[in-house]
């Protein structure tokens, strides 16, 4: 990442006064921890920081520091400044898209290279392993102090968008910045506990009714899966409670690219996308109009659900290598 840039946001985040943080839709630990450790940094230097959510905070994530201070709608428009967490597009921010793009000055933070131009100042670099790598450094380049709330909230965005950091976009200075955050009182330990193995009763069940229609193709490269609305239903259960049952479905050892389509009652079909090293998934899901990483990405798709799923699992073969 370019000093430079890091220098340009510090100093507009320095400047403004008045400043609303947004995640994208369906948040995960990345989106919701770099926008809350910025919220806790900006607060503390007695500014006005607003951190918002189209889709609030999952019940996995509720533990973060800060998290009560998530709001779904911001109540005013008259912020000087707006920063994206981890997407580079304002139509993946749901609700809070409006109140962003009028904001006068506007920053993304975010490591993916691929997903939009969202931003004057953009602090972007793909080979960060999480958007809260960049947000680490770009609290020091604005000399704020290192809270255990804002260690906590990088470490769980480093955590969960490195697998507890088994994935291939690990690297030395995702390690560096883990221990930088340890020092500061984040404990790892803690944090996977909290966020892979602190289920519902609900996402336990839903596991099982996922992996009861797991399918696998005739060559063995592409998995898939689904939850239907009548399984939410039976379940009393919400889309929340399906993170992480993707990796389930692409742990069958032949496989290349799992993925989990969701018949979301009412709504879409949301479709989680997970490859192994060598593979490509954003490739696919910006095909259906949605984003990610190379290893894992996300679209929605029009229902029926296996209209959904003859259409999305007849691109993943086609591509697979």
């Amino acid at each position: 990442m370019q000093r430079t840039i890091l220098k340009l946001a510090a100093e507009a985040l320095l400047k403004a006064e008045r400043i609303v943080l947004a995640s994208h839709v369906n948040p995960d630990g990345d989106t919701l921890g770099s926008s809350l450790a910025l919220t806790h940094a900006l607060r503390a230097l007695g500014k006005t920081a607003i951190p918002l959510s189209h889709d609030g905070v999952p019940e996995i994530l509720r533990w973060m520091p800060g998290a009560e201070w998530v709001q779904r709608e911001a109540g005013r428009d008259d912020f000087d400044l707006a920063v994206v967490c981890d997407t580079g597009t304002t139509e993946r921010i749901g609700r809070a898209r409006a109140v962003v793009e009028r904001a006068p000055v506007s920053i993304c933070v975010d490591h993916h290279l691929s997903e939009g131009d969202f931003g004057q100042i953009r602090v972007v670099d793909s080979r960060a392993a999480a958007t809260g790598e960049l947000v680490f450094e770009l609290l020091r380049a604005m000399r704020a102090p290192f809270s255990r709330a804002i260690a906590d909230c990088l470490l769980c965005a480093l955590i969960t968008d490195t697998g507890s950091f088994r994935y291939m976009n690990v690297t030395p200075n995702t390690f560096r910045i883990a221990g930088a955050l340890m020092r500061c009182g984040a404990c790892p330990a803690a944090i996977s506990e909290l966020v892979f193995e602190n289920r519902s009763y609900g996402s336990v069940k839903l596991l099982g009714r996922a992996l009861d229609s797991l399918k696998v193709s005739e060559d063995g490269r592409v998995a898939w899966a689904h939850i239907r609305a009548q399984d939410f239903e039976e379940l009393g259960a919400t889309d929340e409670e399906t993170e992480g049952i993707v990796n389930h479905v692409r742990a069958v050892s032949t496989v290349q690219i799992g993925v989990l389509f969701r018949e979301i009652p009412g709504k879409r079909v949301r479709i989680s996308l997970r490859a192994r090293d060598g593979q490509d998934v954003s490739a696919i899901a910006h095909l259906f109009g949605g984003g990610g990483h190379r290893l894992a990405a996300g679209c929605h798709h029009e229902p029926p659900l296996e209209a959904a799923e003859a259409e999305v699992i007849a691109e993943v073969q086609r591509q697979v290598k």
